[in-house]
């Protein structure tokens, strides 16, 4: 069976965040299994695209036709910006799609939720198939990130939800967890099926054979213990916690280690000022790096973290960045709880302590760089059962599923 597939997400490559990747990955894996794909999407942000890529209005990037709209206002931490320009998104989606509603086999949407909305009300009107892949849930992610407060747009956003949900034939999450908070939503548990993210061994390990040598030059820093913040630098992570924690170290006379922010992001220029400001000349900021480069990257540090706020929403989720640094037998620390904390354990990549526990982090990267730390991770375990083979199984019960109707 092949399909044309029409992908909507509003934001893919050359933006590196999270469901940017997670869409055009999957794009390109279906196209490798003989579908044709068209993706909607915008034009991408600056700060978080990867450097020295001119985006276009119309091309064909690995033989995925890529369709670029202009939402004219930029996404940042403005509420009413963001809001303009997931609306601008909806219109000109919709639009295109009764243009081209003919063209295609199925929709598939990738939240954020603005991205489900044209192909929701496509499914309603026309009833065209509409799969939605729901890696993070809205609008409860962003009332934990503390962007929306407003009484009454949460109201209409867990209303507009809801309607989602219902003129979506099938919906995805990445989690267990994300799974049951839909299902406890009112959304049948027959519409819902858990398809985790998923890693490309053989790019990993190709690049990283590719650039060893070329990072160790760049990421030089002799007789230090390197540990790496690697992707997006939102407010979710709380990143300001290491430079707390590169503080303590500082303070105690502890030179042995250095701690590096590879990536940009909304907190990226605040945390620049506060490291200026307490005059950490043991946190480095590497910037943007292209993605080949990141397997050397992670290879090349001695500990990957990641963190998120106290939240408990947040227990649902595992982060994109943490799927890639299993990939890289290298010791994972994560303040986290829920799924991030099983997935850590079930796979013995490292440590997770509580989220944003700055002790507990200090205590946890002492303990790694100890000589009695022992550190064997199921790395086999953790790479066939997130292989990509088992999400493009998954999606083609999708497809049957949707296109029996």
């Amino acid at each position: 069976m092949t399909l044309k597939i029409l992908l909507l997400q509003q934001y893919y490559f050359p933006e590196m965040a999270g469901g940017a990747r997670r869409a055009m990955e999957l794009s390109e894996q279906f196209v490798k299994n003989k579908h044709t794909v068209t993706v909607l999407t915008s034009f991408p942000r600056e700060f978080r695209s990867m450097p020295g890529f001119g985006a276009k209005e119309y091309e064909i990037l690995n033989k995925v036709t890529v369709i670029r709209k202009n939402t004219i206002f930029n996404v940042g931490r403005n509420v009413i910006f963001r809001m303009l320009s997931y609306f601008m998104y909806v219109v000109n989606s919709f639009i295109y799609i009764v243009q081209n509603k003919k063209k295609y086999d199925i929709l598939i949407s990738m939240a954020p939720l603005p991205s489900a909305i044209a192909p929701a009300l496509a499914n309603k009107i026309y009833k065209i198939p509409h799969h939605f892949d729901v890696p993070d849930i809205l609008p409860d992610l962003g009332i934990s990130a503390g962007m929306i407060s407003n009484r009454w747009m949460i109201y209409w956003l867990y209303k507009l939800e809801k309607w989602v949900y219902n003129n979506s034939d099938t919906i995805s999450t990445i989690t267990q967890g994300q799974f049951d908070n839909i299902n406890n939503k009112g959304i049948s548990k027959k519409k819902l099926i858990c398809i985790s993210g998923w890693i490309d061994d053989q790019y990993f390990s190709h690049n990283l054979k590719l650039f060893k040598d070329e990072i160790s030059k760049l990421i030089n820093y002799p007789n230090k213990k390197i540990i790496s913040f690697i992707g997006n630098i939102g407010a979710l992570q709380n990143p300001e916690i290491f430079l707390d924690i590169m503080s303590l170290f500082y303070s105690e006379g502890n030179n042995e280690v250095v701690f590096l922010f590879i990536g940009d992001g909304i907190m990226l220029p605040y945390l620049k000022k506060i490291t200026l400001s307490k005059k950490l000349d043991n946190v480095k900021f590497i910037g943007r790096l292209h993605k080949k480069y990141i397997p050397a990257v992670m290879e090349r540090s001695d500990i990957l973290v990641a963190n998120y706020v106290t939240d408990e929403h947040l227990e649902l989720y595992i982060p994109l960045k943490l799927i890639e640094y299993a990939n890289s037998d290298t010791p994972i620390i994560i303040g986290a709880r829920g799924d991030s904390k099983n997935f850590i354990e079930k796979y013995q990549l490292g440590i997770a302590t509580s989220p944003s526990d700055i002790i507990g982090f200090k205590e946890s990267i002492i303990k790694v760089l100890g000589d009695e730390y022992n550190h064997e991770p199921k790395t086999s375990r953790f790479r066939e059962d997130y292989s990509i083979d088992n999400v493009i199984k998954n999606y083609n019960l999708i497809f049957k599923k949707n296109l029996k109707k």
